[in-house]
């Protein structure tokens, strides 16, 4: 009887210690289902999520949820904050019937809104460059000290022209970065180290979503061709409005215009994109290229020199991307499925603002300046847990 007793109870400690550990697993769980209705995919310059669909909502007493699931081992029940930076709360329960109990084990998560684009350039697979020179430096549109009326200043840079590749190979040439470089760990890196003023890290683990097209109607672009400065557009926007452009047409948006224009043919060489206004008072330009190929060159102007003022956003099916023309090219390029070729450039020419791709193969000589305010008022990837901690 002794020995039967002792048996039942070695039985009872080891299955409460099952319980306890499968209990942390449903409240991870709860915590997973969480961050992916936070994190719908890469949209424009905020996290535009409906944190009540999926029936989270709406919300009570501060907070959407609880979400309750019942699993093979238990059940858990989670709910998130409505503020901006939500917090996570994830209960897991096992239950015990030979002990009449149930054993419950909650994570409070704290996140943050990640900027989408925190690097000069970055590729999910190899970065090819030819030519020599400088890579990339960065300059901040939004300080004084870092940039001249918002504008790149070579004589106003910095060492944050960071530049990253998830999977690799990355073979800079002969060029050198003025920053530090992220490599996933399973990337090649087949240049010299003397080419990094930064820091090499080896331990890169970024996922870059794909583009998700905003859930807004869009209206037919106008179509009437103008000619403005002594040069003819087909689509001249003059209000704020959602826009969607069939074809190649060169494009002009005015001051103080916002835009965004959903592009559906499937090869957009628009040949002029002029986006007016100086810093104060310029257009911006949104757009979200749904076909194949993109070709944008030197005659894509953003007058006010500030980068964030024109985002391009190729949706999974946008394949190709590229750039070409002896001018600086100013904006974003955010396509994690396509290819970016980098065609021509020259001396004090380059590309202002960030771009993320696929891949990256850069023919001739450019520069990338990558504008530090996109990482404080640019777009952003989502949600991303600061802090895990068990209550």
């Amino acid at each position: 009887m002794s020995c039967l007793i002792m048996i039942q109870n070695q039985n009872l400690s080891v299955v409460r210690s099952q319980a306890w550990n499968g209990a942390m697993g449903l409240a991870e769980a709860g915590v997973e289902e969480a961050l992916a209705q936070l994190n719908p995919g890469a949209v424009t310059n905020t996290v535009e999520v409906n944190l009540g669909a999926n029936g989270w909502g709406p919300p009570s007493a501060g907070a959407y949820g609880p979400v309750a699931r019942t699993l093979a081992d238990g059940t858990y029940a989670v709910s998130y904050t409505t503020a901006s930076a939500p917090v996570i709360i994830s209960a897991g329960s096992v239950a015990l019937p030979w002990m009449s109990a149930t054993l419950t084990r909650t994570l409070r998560v704290t996140t943050t809104n990640v900027a989408l684009c925190n690097v000069a350039f970055g590729a999910v697979n190899s970065v090819t460059m030819h030519g020599n020179g400088l890579a990339a430096d960065s300059f901040d549109s939004g300080n004084t000290n870092l940039s001249t009326n918002g504008q790149y200043d070579s004589s106003k840079t910095s060492t944050n022209g960071n530049v990253a590749s998830v999977n690799g190979p990355v073979d800079l040439g002969n060029h050198s970065i003025a920053g530090n470089l992220y490599l996933g760990p399973n990337a090649q890196y087949d240049s010299s180290t003397g080419q990094v003023s930064g820091t090499i890290y080896n331990d890169f683990n970024v996922d870059y979503p794909d583009v998700v097209l905003p859930n807004v109607t869009f209206f037919p672009a106008p179509s009437t061709t103008t000619t403005i400065n002594g040069t003819s557009y087909n689509h001249v926007f003059t209000s704020s409005r959602n826009y969607v452009v069939t074809d190649s047409g060169s494009i002009y948006v005015g001051t103080n215009v916002n835009v965004t224009v959903e592009v559906t043919a499937s090869s957009w060489d628009a040949g002029s994109v002029n986006i007016a206004g100086s810093a104060g008072n310029s257009g911006n330009l949104t757009v979200f290229m749904t076909g194949t190929s993109t070709t944008l060159g030197g005659n894509t102007t953003v007058n006010s020199g500030v980068a964030g003022n024109f985002m391009y956003f190729g949706l999974p099916s946008n394949t190709s991307v590229t750039v070409g023309g002896n001018s600086s090219y100013v904006g974003v390029i955010y396509a994690p499925e396509a290819v970016l070729t980098l065609n021509g450039g020259g001396n004090n020419n380059g590309f202002i603002g960030s771009c993320i791709v696929n891949s990256i193969t850069m023919n001739g000589h450019y520069d990338f300046h990558y504008d530090q305010a996109l990482g404080r008022t640019g777009p952003a990837r989502g949600y991303l847990a600061t802090s895990w901690q068990e209550l």
